[in-house]
């Protein structure tokens, strides 16, 4: 089933602009990459926002809520980290 693809993708910090390589579902929620990093941070040392961050695909702001399958996001493709946090408009 397509939903349970791995996905290869590389994710760059811009804070200290590092570069990772992490294996996702294409199934899962962008929250799961999120929790995927916050583990990495503490045993790789990969330096994330302490004021929140978000990420960005394809110059699109990318919802937490929503699988990496919804975003389109395709094996090999790049996942920014922006500091910040994103509010809901209105």
């Amino acid at each position: 089933m397509a939903g349970s693809q791995k996905l290869k993708l590389r994710v760059v910090s811009k804070c200290g602009t590092r570069k990772i390589t992490v294996e996702m579902n294409a199934s899962d929620n962008v929250e799961e990459l999120r929790k995927e990093l916050r583990k990495l941070q503490r045993t790789q040392l990969l330096p994330l926002p302490s004021e929140g961050f978000f990420f960005i695909h394809k110059q699109n702001v990318m919802d937490d809520n929503q699988s990496f399958q919804w975003h389109h996001v395709a094996q090999g493709d790049t996942i920014e980290i922006f500091n910040g946090t994103i509010t809901g408009g209105s």
